[in-house]
C-alpha cells in the first residue's frame, strides 16, 4: 500500500476524510514507477468474491441505512455479471456505477490497492507518524502556491487538506506570506478533499472567533456478535458538534474571502466553500463542486479491494442541511478556468466602489 493512500486512511480524522478517490488513485499510480508493470494481474476470482461478500457485510456500516436494502439488492442482482469481469479495474468501475446508482452517495466507492495487503503485511509495520509527516512535508502538506498577486491581493491554491498534525503549522506558514494583503483569493479548483487538520486552521484564520463547522451526525453502531465485519444499528445517533482551531493572530479575520470551486472540487474542499459562503464570510466564484459531504473511513474488502465508507451526515447549522449529491452552489457561476479572472475583478471593483460582492 502506497504511504499516500495510508496517510489517508490514518490521518484524514473523522471529518470528509476521503479524498476523491480517482484522485488518490492517480497519486498512487503515478508514484509506483519502479513496482511491476501489473500486479493486478494477481487478482483472481477469488478475491473478486471475497470483495463482494465483505462488501455485502461492510453495508451495515453505511450511515445511511435505509438505503443499504437496496444497494444489497442491486448488488446481488448484477454478481454474475461482475464476477465475468476478469479485469479488475472493469470489476472496480461496475461496481462503483451501481454502488452510486442505488445510494446517490459519491463517497461510496469500492478501490483498488495498488500492492496486495498481505505483500505489504508481510514486509513489516505500517510507516510511523514521523515517516508520514516527512512524506506530508514533501507535498507541502497540501499547499500549491501562496503567493501576493498584484494589488495586494493574496493567493491561496490548496492541493488537498492535510490531515497531519503538522499540517497546521504549514497553513500558518503558509498564510503569513500573504500578510496585509487586502483580500483572499482560496483556490480549491484542483482540491480532491482530505484531512480535518489542515481545514480546521484555515477555517480558523478565516474570521475574528473559531467558526462552528459542521456538525458530524452519525448512527450509533454496535459489534454485531455474529459478524465481525458487521455491526448492529439501533436507529439512534450521535451528533458532534466541530469548530475551526482557535487562532492567536487570524491572518483574514475580517478581509474579503473568494473562493474558486469546480466540479472536480470534493469532499473537505466542498466543506471549506460551503461553510464560508452558508456563515456569508465567501463569495464562492466557479463550478457547482463535485457533491459529496458524508464523512468516511476505509475499510479493506481483502488482500485487494478497498470500500470508503460514509459513516456519518454533515448538518451546517446555519442550514440544517449539507451539500451531499447536489454540490455547493456557487454565488457566481463561470467556468472554473475563468474563476480566479473573476474573483481579481470582483476584487477590483469592491475596491473602487465599497460592494461586498
Amino acid at each position: 500500500m502506497k504511504l499516500r493512500h495510508l496517510m489517508t486512511a490514518v490521518l484524514g480524522g473523522v471529518v470528509l476524510s476521503c479524498q476523491g478517490p480517482a484522485a488518490v488513485l492517480a497519486q498512487e499510480a503515478a508514484a509506483s514507477g519502479n513496482a511491476a508493470a501489473n500486479p493486478h494481474a494477481a487478482i483472481t476470482e477469488t478475491h473478486r468474491v471475497r470483495a463482494l461478500d465483505t462488501l455485502d457485510r461492510r453495508l451495515a456500516h453505511y450511515v445511511m441505512h435505509e438505503r443499504t436494502p437496496a444497494i444489497r439488492a442491486r448488488l446481488a442482482g448484477r454478481r454474475a455479471a461482475y464476477l465475468e469481469l476478469t479485469d479488475p479495474e472493469a470489476f472496480r468501475q461496475a461496481i462503483n456505477a451501481d454502488l452510486l446508482a442505488a445510494s446517490g452517495d459519491k463517497h461510496l466507492q469500492v478501490w483498488i490497492e495498488p500492492r496486495s495487503r498481505d505483500d505489504v503485511i508481510a514486509e513489516g509495520p505500517p510507516p510511523t507518524m514521523e515517516q508520514m509527516g516527512a512524506e506530508e512535508a514533501r507535498n507541502g502538506f497540501g499547499v500549491r502556491e501562496a503567493r501576493v498577486l498584484e494589488g495586494a491581493v493574496g493567493y491561496l491554491d490548496l492541493a488537498y487538506f492535510s490531515g497531519h498534525p503538522d499540517a497546521g503549522a504549514a497553513i500558518d506558514a503558509a498564510l503569513a506570506k500573504l500578510a496585509g494583503s487586502r483580500a483572499l483569493i482560496l483556490d480549491l479548483r484542483r482540491n480532491g478533499g482530505g484531512g480535518e487538520a489542515a481545514l480546521k486552521r484555515l477555517m480558523g484564520h478565516l474570521a475574528p472567533e473559531p467558526m462552528r463547522l459542521e456538525d458530524i451526525v452519525m448512527r450509533r453502531c454496535a459489534p454485531d456478535p455474529a459478524d465481525p465485519e458487521g455491526c448492529i444499528q439501533d436507529g439512534s445517533r450521535d451528533a458532534q458538534e466541530r469548530y475551526a482551531d482557535a487562532v492567536a493572530a487570524p491572518a483574514f479575520p475580517t478581509q474579503p474571502v473568494y473562493v474558486l470551486t469546480s466540479r472536480d472540487s470534493f469532499s473537505a474542499a466542498e466543506a471549506v466553500a460551503y461553510g464560508l459562503q452558508a456563515t456569508g464570510r465567501a463569495v464562492v466564484i466557479g463550478e457547482v463542486t463535485g457533491g459529496g459531504a458524508n464523512p468516511s473511513m476505509t475499510m479493506d474488502l481483502g488482500p485487494w479491494f478497498t470500500i470508503v465508507m460514509p459513516f456519518g451526515e454533515a448538518r451546517h447549522p446555519a442550514t440544517g442541511t449539507n451539500w451531499e449529491g447536489v454540490g455547493v452552489r456557487p454565488d457566481v457561476a463561470v467556468p472554473a478556468d475563468r474563476a480566479l479572472e473573476e474573483a481579481l475583478r470582483r476584487v477590483a471593483r469592491r475596491s473602487g466602489t465599497g460592494s461586498s460582492r
